[in-house]
């Protein structure tokens, strides 16, 4: 049975949009997606760093397809931007130059897989930049959404997500689709269905390569680390990566931040969370997902696993 869920424009940190351009600035949240002491996975006022554009509409019949539908990608991998007046000139160089760097990072063959540009008049859909209450982004293209596509990068007093794998982070969000995370908000269930880039550690291999310590996990968080079958993530063929600029670190969401809430375990002294730029294989995964490079459609059959993709699969 088909179940739709309406649900409108609802942020997953600390309240609503403030207006665009020009919104006023948060200066004290310490909200910040980073490996820092104000890193948002052990803040308890983090509620997470993506966004559902309203309405949000979705049936379990759709979410049984396992396929990637092509309406959520970016026409042509081509992003329109504006910045806000809030985002000092300083801080809107930087952003862009993030904006180059995944450009940069995924092209094949010399030609871009990926483009962000300033919008124009005539673009009915773009993200619009501002200094908001904490680093968070829509998810995908949702052209059937009009309306405003707020990608917020707090920049205050105590806090920053001006470090450039959170901005690189957050463009992923803006690159891919939803996350497999289910919600509980306002009494309804919000099934987030993951097609590109969520957080790796709900992967359905997951239990294979981490170690989930649910009882140092806030149980208001603990949303965050479900796994998810291939019915709900495609994982486009590529392997684990601890690497991912979309994994979280160790003691994500910890309710004791001197332990931890995941464990490595093929590699146990690997280093996750990182927040610097994309992995080779977030490269890929963006060069697969829209088509830039071939996605393999099969199972090695010798092994009846995924195939692996090595650095010669990372066409640049």
């Amino acid at each position: 049975m088909a179940i739709k869920l309406h649900m409108y424009l609802t942020l997953f940190l600390l309240g609503s949009i403030p207006n665009l351009p020009g919104a006023p600035t948060s200066q004290s949240s310490g909200i910040v997606e980073n490996r820092s002491t104000h890193n948002p996975e052990r803040n308890p006022e983090f509620k997470g760093d993506d966004i559902v554009p309203p309405p949000f509409t979705n049936s379990l019949a759709e979410r049984s397809t396992g396929s990637r539908p092509a309406h959520q990608r970016w026409s042509g991998g081509v992003v329109p931007y504006e910045i806000a007046g809030n985002i000092s000139a300083n801080n809107s160089i930087f952003i862009v130059n993030m904006m180059r760097a995944i450009e940069n990072l995924t092209q094949v063959n010399n030609t871009q897989c990926i483009s962000f540009r300033p919008k124009t008049v005539s673009d009915p859909y773009f993200i619009t930049v501002f200094n908001g209450r904490g680093c968070y982004a829509p998810i995908g293209f949702w052209g059937a959404y009009v309306g405003v596509r707020p990608v917020s990068f707090l920049h205050g007093t105590y806090a920053t997500c001006m470090v450039s794998g959170i901005i690189q982070h957050e463009l992923m969000h803006v690159l891919g689709e939803i996350h497999a995370h289910k919600l509980k908000m306002n009494h309804f269930y919000l099934y987030r269905k993951t097609k590109g880039f969520y957080h790796e550690q709900s992967r359905p291999d997951r239990d294979l390569y981490v170690s989930i310590q649910w009882r140092n996990i806030d149980p208001t968080m603990a949303y965050n680390f479900d796994k998810y079958n291939d019915t709900y993530i495609d994982t486009l063929f590529t392997s684990y990566d601890y690497g991912s600029v979309m994994h979280y670190e160790r003691n994500a969401f910890a309710l004791n931040a001197s332990g931890v809430t995941i464990i490595p375990i093929q590699n146990a002294s690997a280093y996750i969370g990182q927040r610097i730029q994309l992995s080779p294989i977030d490269i890929l995964t963006i060069q697969r997902y829209y088509g830039c490079v071939p996605t393999p459609s099969t199972l090695n059959t010798a092994t009846n696993r995924m195939p692996v993709e090595s650095e010669s699969d990372l066409v640049q």
